[in-house]
């Protein structure tokens, strides 16, 4: 019987014009509902399960079993026991997996090379009805989870999420603490009773009527069909029926509030949240986003630009907050200038006379028509999303939206709910408020033990209520018609002869144009980047600093000019890098050249306010100063660029540069900054050389340009010369504020042909499951455990590094030395079968199609940016693998690894106070 006569499918679902996928939905026979989708196009298949179960289904004395139930599932199952065999087949066969714990819901998904998709989900699926929870792993996923926690415990939005709980409605499950701990988890380090408790949660409530399960990949929707049949339908179901919880998130005390939590970091933070219902059944109408976008418009005459014009704000995002099956906290999310600090209470009354004006004059048919026009061009020309990415969204949609939303439930808006988005607004008042002010000097006077943080609540004041009430405010500006905003047309027909590889146009002495107008992905979309070679940005850590600092101010300053093009679908970045500054401009190709061009006519003629730049210089260097208690690892992987690639600075040293610069000097520098510079323009999509013309005649009437100032940057620096001169030493061994220890080997390849860098990379995908299980499983030295390929200019480089919080770093140096020894003494025939696989899956991963415009216009950037253009050394390097046998490979990476005059170590360790 065909499968497909078997299950009834729905495949009414809405998809966009640009997505080349089909789908259908399926329920098993045990109440599984499954989403197959067929991608001709994609080399992997992709499994995701999303569970109605998370924290909120913890016990209470148990709080966080549901993220260790999450960690143990991978631990083995009755077919296949041991407890690395699964991440052992994923791996072995090019793929990857992971999975998250959340409030109500939990997901696990992996993908695979499509031809080992049948093995891969008859091992993922019987985590789901045949786990063996090992007794000997549980202990060692106990210390996997206080590992974690400890890696995240000075993290600022854990600590602040766990002060929002125990200022919730204990009643509510949104009180207990998600994570989990040793002390939370066991019983002084006695974990007798963990595994029945786990046991009982997974039987109660892991239950197929309560998930959901997406398979995607190149099979057909028939044979997706039947592996959801042979490998899901063991699944027992009649689970309890999902509901949504009935305790209030918030006792009628606890709002009306002002909130004190005092950060580790400095920081300058005001949050307004305000408890609305559920917003679940309101999807198709958006309204919460309809609000927010009124309330977060940073034109002209809006709330943001008048706050941000009196000084008291630097940033506004609206709308965001925690949401669930019976809340949701609406938020404003403010980051305060040190003027604002100080004037919280206008604030607040600024943004409630906001709301009052909305609810009055906001709720306007043609603003919401305007924002359907948006969210239609989004949706109509979507850049497709890889599969892999895409599996795991859509197993959560299930839980939300209904069956012809699966994908449209992001974007549908109906109409203007009027009535909803009164009742909403009605709820946007003070005594439903909780103000939450972060800084390091307010007053506190309790004390949360599980991260440590410092906290006060307090009820409004009287004083307060009646300030807000009668405060003066500014005569804030709803939006007006969007100029940008219109249905788009269709795309430029192609212009030149079909070629995947840019052209390059010197258009004269140091102004290079590469342009490709995309022949694959047709849609009116594009990006342009504009990378200024200057060595005013680059020649010294003062001039680093007072570029880091331009940037800044200048989004600072256009943001407010450009938010109409921003939310019509039209963005600008700009950042320095080790060449000098680039521009990125990106969105719908109607416009993109006009703003382009307007972008670098101000790029000379901006002057900044005196307020503006102190304040935003105090917030670089405050940011730079308190980096050193930002993770271990991150500022290991800042501190190698450093070290490797000229022209990049320490952020300790930008902080003492900052220091110095005083406004008369950034002033003098910014007048030179354009005085030496080479232009380099990279335009893809749907862009004709012809249209590009007012940029690139913009540009050369703009800026006088010199030649040849990039090929004259020195190259990425030898690892075996810093360590000679003791440069790795010193400058490799951070002293931080964080409480973990951290450390990574550096393997620098020998140069930067297409071999070393193939073999560089094999050598990375080959070694990263077994770092991972030896270091991470086995020996649990730490929850932070990987390898990564890393090119630099060109030179290749492979990292091995681990995070601890209970081992030092010359342990970890040790440890991970003692695994290149030991995994070194394995490089013989013995490997010959796995490194074969290895090698198998990268040629198709370095053969894949790019999945959208965007990704490929990156990979293209990277190609053009460096001086050595190369579009081919992907497929060169697929053709090595090809060419050369698996014992030719077996020889060179052993002399890789084996070579110690091209590695190091660079250590995080905790300062000493």
């Amino acid at each position: 019987m065909e499968p497909s006569s078997r299950l009834e499918r729905f495949t009414d679902i809405i998809k966009s014009p640009t997505d080349h996928r089909d789908y259908a939905m399926v329920t098993l026979s045990n109440g599984l509902r499954c989403t197959l989708v067929h991608d001709p196009e994609a080399h992997q298949s992709t499994a995701a399960l999303a569970v109605a179960a998370g924290h909120f289904q913890d016990p209470l004395e148990n709080q966080g079993l549901a993220h260790f139930l999450e960690h143990m599932l991978f631990l083995g199952t009755e077919k296949y026991p041991e407890a690395t065999a699964y991440q052992d087949f994923i791996h072995q066969h090019g793929g990857h997996h992971n999975a998250w714990t959340g409030t109500e819901y939990s997901s696990y998904y992996c993908s695979v090379d499509a031809p080992s998709f049948a093995e891969a989900l008859d091992r993922f699926s019987r985590f789901f009805y045949q786990p063996t929870f090992n007794p000997e792993w549980i202990a060692k996923e106990v210390n996997a989870i206080e590992s974690e926690f400890q890696l995240k415990r000075k993290d600022e939005l854990r600590r602040l999420y766990q002060v929002h709980k125990v200022t919730a409605n204990p009643a509510h499950p949104f009180s207990k603490f998600s994570v989990g701990n040793f002390n939370t988890l066991t019983n002084k380090g006695d974990t007798t009773g963990l595994d029945q408790h786990m046991r009982s949660y997974f039987s109660t409530w892991y239950r197929a009527n309560r998930m959901t399960l997406v398979l995607a990949g190149p099979q057909s929707l028939d044979e997706l069909e039947t592996l959801a049949i042979a490998c899901f339908q063991s699944i027992p179901g009649n689970g309890a029926t999902v509901t949504p919880e009935q305790a209030p998130l918030y006792l009628p005390e606890q709002t009306g509030i002002q909130l004190h939590v005092r950060p580790l970091k400095d920081a300058r933070r005001l949050i307004l949240a305000f408890a609305l219902p559920s917003i679940d059944k309101d999807y198709p109408y958006k309204t919460t986003s309809f609000i927010a976008h009124l309330l977060g418009y940073e034109g002209p005459g809006s709330l943001y630009a008048e706050l941000h014009h009196a000084n008291l704000i630097n940033s506004l995002a609206a709308g965001g907050g925690i949401s669930g099956s019976n809340f949701k906290d609406f938020n404003l999310n403010m980051q305060l200038t040190e003027y604002g600090l100080q004037h919280t209470d206008r604030i607040i009354a600024e943004v409630l006379a906001a709301i009052d004006r909305i609810k009055h004059e906001g709720l306007e048919d043609w603003r919401y028509k305007e924002r359907q026009v948006a969210i239609a061009n989004a949706f109509r020309f979507q850049e497709p999303a890889r599969t892999a990415d895409l599996a795991p969204q859509l197993a959560i949609n299930m839980h939300h939206y209904q069956p012809h939303d699966l994908i449209f439930g992001d974007y549908r808006m109906d109409q203007l709910n009027v009535s909803k988005a009164r009742e909403l607004l009605d709820c946007m008042r003070a005594d439903n408020l909780r103000a939450t002010l972060i800084h390091r000097q307010v007053e506190v006077d309790q004390h949360e033990p599980i991260y440590g943080t410092d906290y006060q609540v307090r009820p409004f004041t009287e004083a307060q209520l009646e300030f807000w009430q009668s405060a003066e405010v500014s005569a804030i500006q709803l939006p007006g018609p969007n100029p940008y905003l219109h249905p788009l047309r269709p795309p430029q027909a192609l212009s030149e002869p079909v070629s995947r590889d840019p052209r390059q146009h010197q258009l004269a002495d140091g102004l290079t144009l590469w342009h490709l107008q995309d022949p694959d992905f047709r849609a009116p979309k594009a990006h342009i980047y504009c990378q200024f070679t200057l060595p005013n940005v680059t020649a010294s850590a003062t001039h680093y600093a007072s570029a880091r600092l331009w940037c800044e101010l200048m989004i600072d300053r256009l943001n407010e000019d450009c938010y109409d093009a921003e939310i019509a679908g039209l963005h600008f970045n700009i950042y320095p890098q080790h060449y000098g500054i680039t521009l990125h401009i990106s969105g719908y190709s109607q416009g993109i050249v006009e703003l382009s061009r307007d972008l670098l006519e101000r790029l000379q003629t901006t002057r900044f306010s005196e307020s503006r730049f102190a304040d935003i210089k105090q917030k670089l260097y405050v940011n730079w100063q308190s980096a050193l208690a930002n993770k271990p690892l991150n500022l290991l992987f800042a501190r190698l660029n450093v070290l490797l690639q000229p022209h990049m600075y320490a952020l300790s040293d930008l902080a003492e540069a900052l220091a110095q610069i005083t406004r008369s000097g950034f002033d003098d520098w910014q007048q030179q900054l354009f005085a030496e510079v080479e232009l380099k323009l990279f335009a893809h999509g749907d862009l004709t050389q012809e249209t590009l013309r007012p940029l690139t005649e913009c540009a050369q009437q703009t800026f006088s340009m010199q030649a040849n100032l990039q090929a004259n940057m020195p190259a990425t620096r030898d690892l075996a010369e810093l360590k000679s001169s003791g440069k790795l030493e010193t400058r490799g061994q951070l002293l931080t504020r964080h409480t973990d220890h951290a450390a990574m080997l550096v393997i620098q390849g020998s140069d930067t042909s297409v071999l070393q860098q193939t073999c560089m990379l094999l050598l990375n995908q080959f070694i990263q499951p077994h770092l991972f299980n030896e270091l991470r499983t086995r020996q649990q030295l730490g929850y932070l455990v990987g390898s990564t390929y890393m090119p630099i200019e060109q030179r290749p480089h492979l990292l091995m590094y681990v995070q601890s919080s209970n081992s030092k770093a010359p342990e970890l140096c040790k440890a991970i030395e003692a695994f290149r020894k030991h995994f070194l003494q394995q490089f013989d025939e013995r490997i010959h079968d796995e490194l074969d696989q290895v090698k198998g899956h990268l040629i198709r991963k370095l053969r894949e199609p790019d999945t959208n415009l965007r990704l490929r216009s990156q990979r293209l950037w990277s190609t053009i940016s460096p001086t050595d253009v190369s579009f081919d050394r992907l497929e060169k390097m697929a053709q090595q693998l090809e060419v050369n046998t698996t014992s030719f490979f077996i020889k060179e990476l052993a002399e890789i690894l084996a070579t110690t005059g091209h590695q190091g170590y660079i250590t995080a360790s905790p300062k000493e106070l």
